[in-house]
């Protein structure tokens, strides 16, 4: 199934594994959904479950072969993209295609994995928003979900 991902992809999904599953398998549901959590990914209890299950092959252990097979099953279900620009989307009751930087501010610091005001300050820094200003949302998850340069 490894096809499926860009050899980019692979070599930060292997990166990742390997720094947590220190033995080159994973050893329980949690892990696995931690490392799932690390990539950026969002995988409900249940989810992480049914891979772990499916994918550990009753030896209670996850190689990493299984492991993209996993990750594969759950990019199909999983958009992250289209998960914000959605969520973006529902904010903007007028339809004009931006949204308060105030309330985007709240909303990053209240909900979720609650940001600090300091990296909520440095992410409109990076996305080139002003604090008190509109974010063009489309603009800014094309900034926000750039891949990281490997330099």
């Amino acid at each position: 199934m490894a096809y499926s991902f860009s050899q980019t992809d692979i070599d930060r999904f292997k990166e990742c594994f390997f720094y947590h599953a220190r033995k080159g398998n994973i050893g329980s549901k949690e892990e696995l959904g931690y490392i799932m959590q690390s990539l950026g990914y969002s995988p409900t209890p249940d989810e992480v479950n049914k891979y772990y299950t499916s994918y550990s092959k009753g030896s209670n252990k996850m190689d990493f072969a299984s492991f993209l097979e996993a990750m594969h099953d759950h990019s199909k279900v999983e958009n992250v993209d289209k998960e914000l620009l959605n969520a973006f989307v529902a904010h903007d009751q007028e339809k004009k295609g931006y949204v308060p930087a105030g309330e985007v501010r709240n909303i990053l610091m209240k909900i979720g994995m609650q940001l600090s005001r300091g990296e909520v300050d440095a992410l409109f820094r990076e996305t080139n928003v002003t604090p008190g200003g509109q974010i063009r949302y489309h603009d800014f998850l094309k900034t926000l979900l750039m891949p990281v340069p490997d330099y």
